[in-house]
């Protein structure tokens, strides 16, 4: 390794622990080493921070990843609209719709966690108005008991999702989740990983 290029962590940015998680992941399958998670308390605050964390991106890389929800018709739009002017070190991603068009786009891994088949999941993830519903929907009719009271929401608990749903999300990312296999099937992801690659030539030197 030429002695001028050092490995500098990335920085992270999310909305939660989940997203903490795919980011962690994503960062080293591309061969980058993973820095300081910052954020974790949703997107509203994530989004009020994201000016003053661009400007710390001048002096280090940083990895943010943001769900474009219906906050507009595609990412691109999302970026110039959250953050027109990006500095050197700053890649911000979206998700579309949200994180969990990422996971599932893994859709043997996926399958086989929760017990269903293939066939079920969606082909083109990126195309679902709300990921999180349709991924909780899977898991209600997996044969497998704790996949479903994990996942799905107790009935008249007014929660939007199961009480073990992001550990299991977590454990799934973490243990059984491959990028390159959701990267066929989700263009955001295809375009996050790229984009994250061109962090491996990062040098402080040259852009501070």
């Amino acid at each position: 390794m030429n002695s001028n290029h050092l490995v500098v962590p990335v920085n992270i940015l999310v909305e939660g622990i989940t997203d903490e998680a795919i980011a962690k992941h994503l960062l080293k399958h591309v061969g980058l080493v993973v820095g300081v998670p910052y954020g974790k308390n949703g997107k509203k605050d994530l989004l009020k921070r994201l000016p003053n964390y661009n400007n710390a991106s001048r002096f280090a890389p940083w990895f943010v990843i943001v769900d474009l929800d219906n906050d507009a018709k595609c990412a691109s739009q999302a970026v110039e609209l959250w953050l027109p002017r990006r500095e050197v070190g700053m890649r911000l991603r979206v998700a579309v719709r949200a994180i969990e068009a990422w996971i599932m786009a893994d859709v043997e891994h996926l399958a086989t966690f929760l017990s269903i088949l293939p066939s079920r999941l969606p082909s083109d993830p990126d195309r679902q108005t709300n990921p999180k519903e349709t991924l909780i929907n899977l898991a209600r009719t997996s044969p497998n008991r704790s996949i479903r009271e994990d996942l799905v929401p107790r009935q008249g608990s007014g929660a939007r999702v199961g009480p073990r749903y992001a550990d299991r999300l977590i454990e799934f990312t973490i243990k059984h989740w491959q990028p390159d296999e959701a990267a066929k099937r989700s263009e955001s992801l295809r375009r996050c990983i790229n984009a994250l690659s061109t962090l491996k030539s990062w040098n402080r030197a040259d852009n501070s």
